[in-house]
């Protein structure tokens, strides 16, 4: 799997830095891919605006998320240097990685209420609607509300996730009527984010993750 760590990385793709055993997990984005010596610069992490001093020889996790997995690697801290003016960390990746976790995984964690308004030709805002969202990703997300969307209708989409709030555009590629019994919306919608920032992408990564936690205390036996 080695050659799908390669694949999947490009300058500034971002990744999960964690120290085994350690709770804290730091967004990290992909400087350069050094393919031969099977090594990967990216950023040095940043807690609250101070470096995180990781020592050469340190063995850390890299996690990297695509859109239907997060796939882990095991890797060792090299050396810190200075790469246009942004320190730098360089990895040595020290194993073919494991696929550790499916979106379908934890899509029942997640219910957040939701409003969004159609965005009409002209650029004006059209009617609110309210729903919920589940199955959230940095991608997309399915959304289930009474209103009556058409398939291709750009949303202005609004959400809080934990303490942030987050609005952004999406394209409504499928709509599902649901059973009047069993189910407290008319229907299912599935969206398609547009021209979504890196730093939003992040916010939706990290409050997937926190969910995921929350949701693994949870079933872990005492």
């Amino acid at each position: 799997m080695l050659s799908l760590f390669i694949s999947m990385l490009k300058t500034g793709t971002q990744v999960q830095i964690q120290r085994p055993g350690a709770g804290t997990e730091y967004m990290c984005k992909v400087e350069v891919l050094i393919e031969d010596a099977q090594e990967v610069l990216v950023h040095a992490p940043r807690d609250a605006d101070k470096p995180v001093m990781i020592d050469p020889g340190e063995n850390l996790n890299l996690r990297i998320f695509t859109d239907s997995a997060i796939y882990r690697y095991r890797a060792t801290m090299v050396a810190r240097t200075i790469v246009d003016g942004f320190g730098v960390i360089r990895l040595r990746i020290n194993d073919s990685g494991e696929k550790v976790q499916r979106r379908s995984n934890f899509r029942f964690n997640c219910a957040i209420p939701v409003t969004f308004n159609v965005v009409k030709t002209s650029g004006e805002q059209g009617d609110k609607g309210i729903g919920i969202i589940t199955d959230l990703s940095a991608g997309g997300t399915k959304i289930f509300s009474d209103a009556i969307l058409s398939q291709g209708s750009l949303l202005n989409i609004q959400m809080t996730l934990g303490t942030e709030l987050l609005v952004a555009f999406g394209d409504v590629r499928t709509r599902t009527e649901l059973p009047a019994r069993g189910s407290k919306y008319k229907y299912q919608y599935g969206v398609r984010f547009s021209l979504m920032p890196e730093a939003d992408q992040e916010i939706i990564i990290r409050y997937m993750y926190k969910l995921q936690r929350e949701a693994l205390k949870k079933v872990r036996p005492r």
